[in-house]
């Protein structure tokens, strides 16, 4: 099973977190570790690695972060290991909800690109749409 670990600014991961428990119910091997506009480098690195080991069962572990660029994600860099951590960028709630029907997967770079792929799929334009839809009439 690969774990994932969502690391955010402030407590978006925690909510999430909560978002994907009230779709899906029960959850395993997900965490979330928020990291707050205070924290230190060092602490913040910490409470990822202690989240990593909380969530690793052997098949690795993708970590989600909110914005590349940002504290989280530069942070959840340091852990970027081939075939063991993963990281990516720009999480939202139906990257997360796929990320929990395809963790039980043993394959970390399949399922990283699998949600990572949902996850890009799941934006849209609604004015677009519904031009199209208009056009189509």
């Amino acid at each position: 099973m690969i774990g994932g670990v969502i690391v955010t600014h402030g407590l978006l991961g925690q909510e999430l977190l909560n978002a994907v428990k009230g779709i899906v119910g029960k959850i395993s091997c997900l965490e979330s570790v928020s990291i707050g506009w205070e924290d230190d480098v060092d602490e913040g690195k910490g409470k990822i690695n202690k989240a990593l080991k909380e969530v690793d069962r052997g098949s690795g572990v993708v970590l989600f972060t909110d914005m590349f660029g940002g504290t989280p994600s530069n942070m959840a860099f340091s852990f970027l290991e081939k075939g063991k951590v993963e990281v990516i960028t720009g999480t939202n709630l139906p990257m997360l909800l796929k990320f929990t029907f395809v963790q039980k997967s043993t394959d970390l770079a399949d399922v990283a690109r699998s949600v990572y792929e949902d996850g890009k799929n799941s934006i849209y334009l609604a004015s677009r749409i519904y031009e199209k839809q208009q056009e189509e009439r």
